[in-house]
């Protein structure tokens, strides 16, 4: 085993993420994975082959094939996962498992996987194609036979038409005179093939050496098909079979699938009607595709109100609304799925939307949250968070644009506002984010939302946000005229960005507290000591400095005073940023005082002239 194997199933096993509909009969997967092999072995021989198949469902797709190769059955196992599964699963996995898995798969399995992987909008992606045959290449010939076999022939034209140019030689034309000006591969003396990609050429040749052996009348029609049909057109009658294809397995085309992310709200809802649950199934019919893959956390209002659903025809039709509410998020937000994270990241964000509507329609209360997803459509669910989300982004460009006020002092704001307002001002509505203080610098700084209380506070940052930006304006004018003190004077900060709402204050502060003006202006060096000293005072019971109280009390009450001339006063939005203003300062000057003064050079939440006050 390599050492990302080992990584990515130590990442699997450690993961709190949980499929939606468990099976809690079942041996956790965990177990087996960290079991002895002879006792993992006799565990799923233990097991019916259909009990195997809900097992490694529920399984994230980075382990599923060393639960498979645990079974004795694991060539029926392969074969019985449905055609998304089995993509998920190989995509995955490593190239040597995926080689393992392709070996053991259907055409059918096969055919949705080049439908899928291979196509961006309607046109074919080459490269992706020849990907995918080098590994089943890698496979075995014999799958290669059963592919070309099976594959859909207007996409094995596409396809050969990229590869290859193929000349017929005319009747009644000499053989020996032919080969004067025709090229030199040809099979049957018949048709000859010029390989268009030299890279290509030894896979091109092998593809139709074996359509050759194995299906004669197949390779006929392919080398007529190569020469007659036009790449356009053929391209074409292969993107709509692929798309009936898709369709058949819940997979919408793009322009069908955008409509998920329309708003909808609760007024709007659409009802279930009884006939529309599904019938009876037989005994035998394997669990529903992708369902027991979508593994997420942080959703447990929406996973508690599933597991107390008992109506089997209502969970069948839970499970297939969700299978299509996912397949058209997944088209519309990555189309083409080139890393795996990025799919995982499109079912959490369907979870959590789901949890967010179900939360916002129930009022927290779990029993009305069941007679909900019992009544109502998933994806009016779906679409009703959307709606919450999209009316974020929609507050946050009217404070931005609000009449009145220069929209480049968002430019300055102080974290976490400008990452809350960034994450909800993307362009595109399926992309608006929450933003995660605690993430700051990793991969998960940014994700999109899952809980009703993760929008109501991002609203109330931005309430905040709107209720300061003309308090600062104000207090402070424009941003030209903040800037000018860095371009018309020598200070200790050097960029535009350096100035935030926070700098304006505390600097304001620290000319008030020496010069009774609170103005922003760059303090000068000399009066820096006194404007420490006036600051900070020893917190009791520590070594650390903090803000006065009564600096902290005089600040709030100007505040407070400038609040009245504008508008009504929010007393917790005033406190809440102010307080963010003396946080910062007691960061940096947590060691600093009258004796041992921090260089201005070096200070970063205020604004010094670096030049002696006499000058």
């Amino acid at each position: 085993m390599t050492t990302k194997q080992k990584e990515r199933e130590e990442k699997a096993l450690k993961s709190k993420r949980q499929p939606i509909w468990p099976e809690k009969e079942l041996p956790d997967w965990r177990e087996l994975l960290t079991a002895p092999s002879e006792k993992a072995e006799e565990i799923m021989q233990g097991l019916s082959l259909r009990e195997q198949l809900t097992l490694i469902l529920q399984a994230p797709w980075e382990v599923r094939e060393r639960l498979i190769v645990l079974s004795p059955q694991a060539e029926r196992l392969v074969k019985a996962l449905p055609p998304q599964e089995f993509f998920w699963t190989v995509k995955a996995v490593s190239p040597e498992e995926a080689v393992t898995l392709l070996s053991m798969a259907t055409p059918l399995q096969l055919q949705f996987l080049f439908d899928l992987d291979c196509w961006r909008k309607d046109q074919l992606v080459l490269e992706r194609a020849l990907a995918w045959l080098t590994l089943l290449f890698e496979a075995s010939e014999d799958v290669v036979a059963r592919w070309l076999k099976q594959v859909d022939f207007e996409f094995l034209v596409t396809l050969m038409k990229r590869l290859v140019e193929v000349y017929k030689r005319p009747d009644g034309v000499d053989l020996t005179e032919a080969r004067d000006w025709l090229p030199p591969y040809t099979l049957d003396d018949l048709y000859f093939v010029n390989f268009r990609l030299d890279k290509f050429e030894p896979l091109a040749r092998r593809l139709i050496e074996i359509l050759m052996e194995f299906d004669q009348p197949r390779y006929r029609d392919l080398m007529e098909s190569i020469i007659w049909e036009l790449p356009a057109e053929i391209e074409e009658l292969a993107y709509r079979w692929r798309r009936a294809r898709l369709a058949d397995w819940g997979i919408p085309d793009y322009y069908e699938a955008v409509d998920i992310y329309a708003p909808t709200t609760p007024d709007h809802l659409r009802r279930i009607e009884p006939t529309y649950l599904p019938a009876p199934e037989e005994e035998e019919t394997p669990p529903p595709a992708f369902l027991p893959a979508i593994q997420t956390e942080g959703v447990d209002f929406l996973a508690e109100a599933i597991s107390r659903v008992r109506d089997y025809r209502q969970i069948e039709r839970l499970k297939r609304e969700l299978a299509w509410l996912v397949n058209k998020v997944l088209i519309v937000d990555i189309g083409t799925i080139d890393d795996i994270e990025e799919a995982r990241k499109v079912f959490d964000k369907v979870a959590g939307y789901l949890n967010i509507g179900l939360e916002y329609l129930a009022h927290g209360q779990i029993e009305a949250a069941v007679k909900i997803l019992e009544t109502y459509f998933l994806e009016d669910i779906f679409r009703l968070a959307q709606k919450l989300i999209t009316d974020l982004r929609r507050y946050a460009n009217e404070i931005i644009t609000q009449e009145g006020l220069d929209s480049r002092i968002f430019r300055h704001l102080d974290e976490p506002y400008a990452s809350y307002l960034k994450g909800v001002t993307a362009k595109d509505a399926n992309r608006i984010m929450l933003f995660q203080p605690e993430k700051v610098g990793t991969a998960e700084e940014f994700r999109f939302f899952r809980r009703l209380e993760e929008i109501e506070r991002v609203r109330r940052m931005l309430s905040e946000i709107a209720y300061w930006a003309p308090l600062i304006q104000k207090a402070f004018g424009t941003p030209p005229v903040w800037l000018a003190e860095l371009a018309l004077k020598k200070t200790n900060l050097l960029e535009p960005a350096d100035i935030r709402w926070s700098t304006l204050v505390l600097t304001s502060l620290g000319n008030w507290l020496t010069e009774k003006e609170f103005r922003f202006e760059a303090i000068v060096q000399g009066k820096w000591p006194e404007v420490i000293s006036k600051l900070l005072t020893k917190h009791p019971g520590s070594n650390r400095s903090v803000v006065r109280e009564k600096v902290k009390e005089e600040t709030f009450a100007n505040f407070k005073k400038l609040a009245r001339e504008i508008a009504p006063v929010e007393e917790d939005h005033l406190k809440s940023f102010l307080d963010l203003c003396f946080f910062r300062a007691e960061e940096e000057f947590a060691f600093a005082d009258e004796k041992d003064i921090p260089d201005p050079r070096y200070v970063q939440c205020m604004l010094i002239e670096l030049k002696d006050a006499k000058e």
